[in-house]
């Protein structure tokens, strides 16, 4: 990381906040991945104060689901308020995430995909042939991803207007360190997708968003000493803040897509990401990627 992007990461976390969003979602489904805790839990009170017609919470675990939702439900008297429901998923397990791929299927339509739930080990575990990290953060978030686009652009046919796919930053873009694949890396991984899927097209807005750093439970396997915990004190956005730019993301306009977003706005990537290496390794990764993908479901990569 060279100074200019250290500096405009700084000045976004200290100097700035998130804008709370205030629109009207009447009408709209949206499913928001990790949404039992942290920012996908904020994300989702957001969401369902804004009269959504249908919002559904997938979680590893039904029981912290459920309470998450009467939670959520409770956080605000609505005069008519939306659907909610919980679906099991859990992004360790790719048969869950093929199920839960069916279980989108059967939806009459799907306006927005926040795809936030993503984990931060600190110890090395192999889950489903890969790392942990790797598995939850890359793979799996991208086998969904794959299995909910056909979705969206039949819902954006059907309603004549762009649909959205979300990944947060906490799901593709906060492992810097790790061995099997970098933050860097990470980051590449989406332009590719941004890049191959729907050419000349923006039935689906795809966003990728930083939402800053925040106090979430995602540290709680990998807390990082006490000099990131005095940190995180002293910087660290509330989870309700970081909660707003996902739902930004899930209405924005098609100027924004494919575009890196912090603070609820498009900024410039980094240096190493536009540079020739981090274009060449957005080449290497992704046939990569599509053999694994295929291997756990055949014919899943469909961005044609």
């Amino acid at each position: 990381m060279v100074h200019s992007d250290l500096l405009q990461y700084l000045k976004g976390q200290i100097l700035e906040t998130p804008p709370l969003l205030a629109v009207d979602l009447e009408g709209q489904t949206i499913v928001i991945t990790g949404a039992n805790s942290g920012l996908g839990f904020e994300a989702a009170k957001h969401i369902y104060k804004m009269n959504v017609c249908y919002l559904i919470l997938a979680c590893r675990s039904l029981e912290r689901g459920e309470t998450a939702r009467k939670a959520i439900m409770a956080s605000s008297r609505l005069d008519s308020p939306g659907k909610v429901d919980v679906w099991q998923l859990d992004m360790s397990d790719y048969s869950s995430v093929l199920a839960f791929g069916d279980c989108i299927k059967g939806l009459t339509t799907l306006d927005a995909f926040i795809a936030n739930a993503g984990i931060d080990m600190a110890e090395f575990v192999k889950v489903g042939g890969h790392e942990s990290t790797l598995t939850v953060n890359v793979i799996s978030t991208l086998l969904i991803a794959m299995l909910v686009i056909p979705k969206l652009r039949e819902s954006s046919k059907v309603q004549k207007k762009a649909s959205h796919l979300v990944f947060t930053g906490s799901v593709v873009h906060i492992y810097a360190k790790h061995k099997a694949l970098s933050e860097p890396k990470t980051g590449q991984i989406f332009k590719t997708l941004v890049n191959r899927s729907e050419p000349g097209q923006s039935s689906v807005i795809l966003n990728f968003v930083h939402p800053g750093w925040c106090k979430t439970e995602l540290f709680k396997t990998n807390d990082g000493g006490m000099g990131r915990r005095v940190a995180l004190r002293l910087m660290g956005r509330t989870s309700e803040e970081g909660g707003r730019p996902l739902v930004h993301r899930a209405v924005a306009d098609e100027k924004s897509h494919g575009k890196y977003l912090a603070e609820c706005r498009v900024k410039q990537e980094s240096s190493w990401a536009r540079s020739d290496e981090g274009h060449q390794v957005q080449e290497q990764l992704w046939p990569e990627l599509v053999d694994i993908l295929e291997g756990i479901q055949p014919s899943v990569i469909n961005l044609e």
